[in-house]
């Protein structure tokens, strides 16, 4: 890691420093680790390093004046992530108007990172890349949106700001991973609530473009400079996804809309991966599924299967049971002991009637060969793959 993306990682995990449970799932939580035969909850543990880095960068002297450059940092640290202020409490604490404020909170955590990266972080040699591995698939942008603004929402209280979604119906779907996406949009609306003048950020889609909108005061330019961090660790989580990023600023020295774009591509085609050495089955459900939107894809050697749903990221799996050296029920497990495929619907299909086992295993559903083409449908349709409709 370097420390760039240990900056930007920061600003996030002190915006949830409040949330223990927020904490301790956090990308940065497996790089403090517990002192030997701690059995303190991680989360509490990482607040209580923090808050102590933080006590560590005030200043000699009993009485500090908030006026005092040396000593304001300082305050605004204690203030915001020992003493739980809100920003708007803090600033008025220290007699600042709200600018002021963000300004010097900025240059605050500038100093905490450059601390804690020192004592902790400085001799780490994973890379971001290794850190952040893509794992792109089709997802609901309505879906990705709406779980950021829940995320975000006890701080866009705190800041008294308001997040606009602007999506058409229904919600646009794309081609991308949900966790360095939902990362990489952190931090941008990060870097908003640093540069912005007015009191809401608007997030729009058109022509497989994600918009953030907001409106900067005069004084941007600084602003900028102090949180650039959060756009260039935002863009290099772009990158490993394919999604190109853009800033739009007004001129210098002006007040005006700032806006980032987000260019996706497009969302593929909802694949069916079907598992079973037997080709026929391959063109039967093929055949099948040949009125739906279901892309069918063939597999058939079953040690295969993990890497392939990890490759494809199919919307089903359609799994026979008697296979060779690997049987369908080896398969399921795997898959489902995978954080990145348990997710999957998972179809068994068998001429032996062991739908219970199947079911209790984690199968989605279970069909019993020889397989009807409504049959096959109406499950589909049951467990949420097609629609009422399409069967």
């Amino acid at each position: 890691m370097d420390q760039t993306t240990f900056t930007s990682l920061l600003k996030d995990l002190l915006s949830r420093l409040y949330d223990p449970a927020a904490v301790e799932t956090h990308p940065l939580a497996a790089s403090f680790p517990l002192p030997a035969g701690s059995h303190q909850p991680r989360g509490l543990y990482i607040q209580s390093v923090i808050r102590q880095e933080i006590e560590a960068l005030r200043p000699p002297g009993k009485n500090l004046q908030p006026q005092s450059p040396e000593a304001r940092p300082y305050l605004i640290l204690r203030q915001r992530y020992t003493e739980g202020l809100d920003p708007r409490q803090a600033a008025a604490a220290l007699f600042i108007g709200d600018r002021q404020f963000r300004r010097d909170h900025s240059r605050a955590l500038q100093a905490l990172s450059a601390r804690l990266w020192q004592r902790y972080f400085e001799t780490e040699e994973a890379s971001p890349s290794e850190q952040f591995e893509a794992h792109p698939q089709n997802l609901n942008l309505g879906e990705v949106l709406q779980g950021l603004k829940n995320l975000t929402a006890a701080r866009l209280q705190a800041e008294r700001v308001q997040l606009q979604l602007n999506l058409p119906a229904p919600a646009p779907r794309i081609f991308a991973d949900r966790v360095l996406l939902r990362q990489a949009l952190l931090s941008l609306l990060n870097y908003a609530l640093h540069l912005r003048s007015g009191s809401n950020l608007y997030l729009g889609w058109k022509n497989q473009t994600l918009q953030l909108r907001f409106e900067a005061h005069e004084q941007w330019q600084s602003a900028q400079a102090e949180e650039n961090d959060s756009v260039e660790f935002a863009r290099r989580l772009c990158a490993q996804m394919n999604v190109s990023l853009e800033e739009n600023l007004p001129p210098a020295g002006q007040a005006g809309s700032v806006e980032m774009l987000l260019r996706f591509e497009p969302a593929l085609p909802p694949c069916a991966l079907v598992i079973d050495d037997h080709p026929a089955a391959l063109k039967m459900f093929q055949r099948y599924l040949s009125l739906t939107a279901l892309q069918v894809t063939g597999l058939d050697d079953p040690a295969q299967a993990l890497a392939a749903a990890l490759r494809l990221h199919p919307a089903l799996i359609l799994l026979d049971v008697m296979m060779p050296r690997l049987d369908g029920w080896e398969v399921l497990q795997a898959l489902k002991l995978n954080e990145n495929t348990r997710s999957i619907p998972i179809v068994i299909c068998s001429a032996w009637g062991e739908a219970q086992l199947a079911l209790s295993l984690g199968a989605s559903a279970f069909l019993k060969k020889p397989i009807t083409q409504k049959e096959l449908l109406d499950t589909l349709a049951n467990i949420g793959i097609l629609e009422k409709n399409q069967a």
